[in-house]
């Protein structure tokens, strides 16, 4: 009875918006700025059980150029409790005639996950077809039915940037009594209706015209209007779970996923025991196991267990070597509590732009693991996937955010490592000789820490070719540059970077009518000008700061002398400073010093066209140049 009631509401479902898509239909105004337009987003989700979800859709996009095809998500997930019920696509022409149609068979079938995993029950069927015209309109419509509904289905009313929605439709109704919540974000803004029961959510928004996307702004998530939904009480691979605060959620995982898979063989917990014996000190203790970890284990990833979230048990990663991010964290865990140093299992949304767990709303989110030690007030952390990272170092995938901690006694939202923008630390200090016919040598050290260190540290796993074509593109403003000795200093314990590198350009300096032209900055150019953004609608983010701090002595070719002293310069904004000066310390050699702050944070719009001059100045302060006249 219960699959006749799904196929008759799946055909009802789709019978009521099967119809033709024609290009002129399409209102002037969601054509504006757009590479595709979503005709109809329509997802009707029913829990009937908490271990029972049917989930049914229909999607047409109108594809408008070659870039519009990201859009068209023809394509469904599975795996052993995920089964898609139907699904099919149409593809149509401009005039809404339809051209091609794919059935089940015709979906392409494949894992999907990547070659770095190692093992895993998740498949996609997703349609391949490569259009001979612009525009064309695909129609997709499929089901399916999960045992999970951990992951209620949340709504995004627009897609991405360069995307329009013309009708955009999705109804969540719970029969079975369970409570929910959700979470509206970003709908004033916009045609969009929300309507709530106690057992059901009805929304629908209209002619959403779709966003430009434009430089340095918020991430897309935090300014697009979508609602999220989460079931207090839900079930995942098996297990059954209740949810209502992050502190329930933590308590739910750790009893759930952690408790039992920590457990380690007396050989290794005498092993690990035994590498510390002469340690008294909690940290000296924590980079004593890390490098053990870091030395003995790679990272691979693994998805199966409950839904991806269940860490493979400590003694299995002990006897294999290699595990995935939730594995190689709870193992490292486990070898910690050996040694008598507590940790905790913190689960973060990770990725180069921030993004918090929802403070205001518990559910699940997140997409990766990393251990968090708690000692006298200060917090460690470790990247427990990574053979390379220093202790307590996290950059920018993980850094800065709201993460949730697992403890015995439930969930603990927290920060993760934040850097100040002067942590954030470059310092480069050369040394270069002109040459009368243009030609520069030299050799500088730069020192990265914070991020910049983060940014750097893997260099020293280049090759020589690839160390290369780093540096001329570093110092891509040098023409026939040529790179002589270079070496690097990893100071882990420090979490210090050193870079020393020999230089040799020839025509570095131009000549005209016997002057030398010499831009003094030889080694830290920041030509970076952010794009002009007319009618700019969103906020200015810089989302992490830094401070670069040079000093270069500069040995002149014989007989030459300079024809001005620069003046020195300072300029201080609401975003940063920039300072430089240019000084003879004795005939025939100066000193250049530089220094720049640029500031974190999140600025109005007005303040992004005085942000770009800001970095026009220095800019051109950085390209600038000065006269040496023979003596």
């Amino acid at each position: 009875m219960r699959i006749l009631t799904f196929l008759l509401t799946f055909l009802s479902f789709f019978i009521s918006f099967s119809q033709n898509y024609t290009y002129s239909d399409i209102p002037d105004e969601l054509l504006v700025n757009a590479d595709a337009v979503v005709r109809l987003d329509k997802m009707d989700v029913v829990v009937e059980a908490r271990d029972q979800m049917t989930v049914t859709s229909i999607r047409v996009v109108t594809v408008l150029n070659e870039n519009g095809n990201r859009f068209v998500h023809a394509s469904a997930y599975y795996d052993d409790g995920h089964k898609i019920g139907s699904i099919e696509a149409r593809i149509y022409d401009r005039n809404g005639e339809e051209v091609k149609k794919f059935k089940k068979k015709d979906f392409f079938d494949q894992s999907a996950v990547g070659g770095g995993t190692l093992y895993s029950d998740s498949r996609v069927m997703y349609m391949r077809y490569t259009p001979t015209e612009y525009p064309y309109t695909v129609e997709f419509t499929d089901s399916y039915v999960t045992t999970n509904t951990a992951f209620a289905p949340s709504w995004n009313f627009i897609d991405g940037y360069r995307v329009s929605t013309e009708q955009s439709e999705f109804n969540f109704t719970v029969n079975c009594g369970i409570p929910f919540r959700h979470k509206n974000l970003n709908l004033d803004a916009y045609s969009i209706t929300v309507e709530v029961s106690d057992s059901e959510l009805r929304s629908s928004g209209t002619n959403l015209k779709a966003f430009k996307s434009e430089p340095l702004s918020p991430s897309f998530q935090s300014m697009a209007p979508h609602i999220k939904l989460a079931l207090e009480e839900f079930h995942l691979e098996g297990v059954d779970g209740t949810a209502k605060s992050w502190e329930d959620l933590g308590k739910w995982m750790y009893d759930k996923l952690l408790v039992g898979q920590g457990n380690l063989d007396e050989h290794t917990i005498q092993k690990v025991q035994e590498l510390v014996k002469d340690l008294e000190d909690p940290r000296d203790k924590v980079s004593k196991i890390y490098q053990y970890v870091q030395d003995n284990t790679r990272y691979i990833s693994v998805q199966l267990g409950i839904g991806g979230w269940m860490p493979i048990s400590a003694i299995e990663v002990d006897r294999v070597k290699y595990g995935d991010c939730k594995g190689l964290t709870n193992y490292t865990m486990a070898l910690l509590k050996a040694v008598g140093v507590e940790s905790y299992y913190t689960v973060v949304h990770a990725g180069s732009r921030k993004r918090d767990l929802d403070a205001e709303f518990p559910s699940m989110q997140g997409n990766h693991v990393i251990l968090n030690i708690p000692l006298d007030e200060d917090d460690i952390w470790l990247e427990c996937t990574s053979q390379v990272t220093p202790v307590d170092h996290l950059g920018t995938f993980t850094d800065n955010r709201n993460v949730l901690r697992v403890t015995p006694k439930g969930g603990e939202l927290i920060r993760s490592k934040q850097y100040l923008d002067e942590d954030n630390h470059q310092g480069s200090k050369g040394e270069y000789v002109v040459h009368e016919n243009g030609r520069v040598t030299g050799k500088v050290t730069i020192a990265s820490t914070g991020i910049q260190y983060y940014q750097k540290f893997r260099n020293g796993l280049k090759s020589e070719i690839e160390k290369e074509e780093y540096y001329k593109e570093y110092w891509n403003y040098v023409n026939n540059l040529t790179l002589g000795k270079i070496e690097f200093n990893n100071d882990k314990q420090n979490t210090v970077f050193v870079e020393e590198i020999e230089i040799e350009a020839d025509n570095y300096l131009s000549n005209m009518d016997g002057k030398l032209f010499l831009a003094p900055n030889l080694y830290n150019r920041n030509l970076i000008v952010p794009e002009r953004s007319r009618s700019r609608k969103t906020d200015l983010v810089i989302s992490r700061g830094y401070l670069d701090e040079d000093e270069f002595t500069i040995h002149l070719p014989e007989g030459y002398q300079l024809e001005n002293l620069m003046e020195p310069l300072k300029l201080e904004t609401t975003y940063g400073s920039y300072e430089i000066s240019l000084e003879q310390k004795e005939p025939g050699i100066l000193v250049y010093k530089r220094k720049l702050l640029v500031k974190s944070g999140q600025y109005t719009k007005e303040d992004y066209k005085p942000y770009r001059d800001f970095r026009k100045q220095v800019a051109r302060y950085d390209n600038s140049r000065i006269i040496l006249t023979k003596l």
